[in-house]
């Protein structure tokens, strides 16, 4: 059983290249043309404000396998520059918990999966699922669940 993200991420990458493009065009047109007037730089500063309000939600790809013995996440950020690729597994006798937290009046949603390992328990750095449609994130839910209670 497998769920990710893989489209959403996608028009989010095509999203950000898109704006970096027209906020470069912006500001060159704007310092480099002597009849640009102001509404050029409050354009620019329009789609900065996009930018950010999309990075604020630290939107990643998010793609997790269950094959019957163990759990493989894969993600990395959704930005398209300076991206970190990360992965992990957990066999299925370690799986303990998971925990799904909302915040910003649920603009970012993370989960973070918690092992109890001969050590010890153990949880995971939060991995962001804040572009998951809500039918993705019930089949992600209803994954864990039956992971859980096995």
């Amino acid at each position: 059983m497998t769920v990710d993200n893989r489209l959403e991420t996608a028009k989010l990458k095509n999203y950000y290249m898109l704006m970096s493009a027209v906020i470069f065009s912006l500001l060159a047109f704007y310092f480099f043309e002597r009849s640009a007037n102001i509404g050029y730089l409050i354009g620019a500063l329009v789609f900065v404000f996009v930018y950010m309000f999309f990075l604020f939600r630290k939107s990643d790809y998010f793609y997790l396998e269950y094959n019957g013995n163990k759990i493989i996440v894969r993600y990395y950020t959704a930005h398209p520059f300076l991206r970190k690729y990360r992965a992990f597994e957990i066999p299925k006798a370690y799986f303990l918990d998971y925990k799904i937290k909302k915040q910003a009046w649920g603009l970012l949603k993370t989960i973070q999966f918690e092992i109890k390992t001969p050590k010890g328990m153990f949880k995971y750095p939060p991995v962001s699922i804040s572009l998951f449609p809500k039918k993705k994130e019930e089949r992600l839910i209803k994954i864990l669940e039956e992971i859980k209670a096995s």
